[in-house]
């Protein structure tokens, strides 16, 4: 017998709040968007493990895709280094956009990797560790 979390399908609201997150909207705008409260789009993006995990795993493909596209300005970017090393070039700004590529890329810099589960079982699992510790804390004050 396994102990497997149902998950259940995104409603299209969720979906389309979703592609608005992902847009960069505020939970205010998405609600109004969506025709929902936007306490129940902070709901979805806190407390809804499947939605949790569907946001989490788009971000991380769309992050993908856009890594792809930085990746193939690397050799742009490394040679506008290598002429303004060589003296060739003095456009300070186009020195300042290959750091800029460098860094997006993860060759300078931090790493800007999305993080998060992209399984609702483990989204469902992190939230009650956080409900545990949340309760622990409290308990401890």
């Amino acid at each position: 017998m396994t102990n497997a979390v149902k998950t259940r399908p995104l409603s299209v609201e969720q979906e389309n709040a979703i592609d608005l997150l992902l847009c960069g909207k505020s939970d205010r705008e998405v609600a109004e968007a969506v025709g929902v409260a936007r306490q129940t789009v902070w709901e979805w993006r806190n407390r809804n493990p499947e939605f949790i995990a569907a946001l989490n795993s788009r971000r991380q493909e769309v992050w993908g895709s856009h890594v792809e596209r930085l990746r193939q300005l690397v050799a742009k970017a490394i040679d506008v280094l290598e002429e303004n090393l060589d003296g060739k070039a003095g456009a300070k700004l186009q020195q300042e956009a290959a750091v800029h590529i460098l860094r997006a890329v993860g060759l300078y810099g931090a790493d800007l990797t999305p993080k998060g589960e992209t399984s609702a079982e483990h989204v469902e699992r992190q939230i009650s560790m956080d409900e545990l510790y949340h309760e622990l804390m409290m308990k401890l004050k």
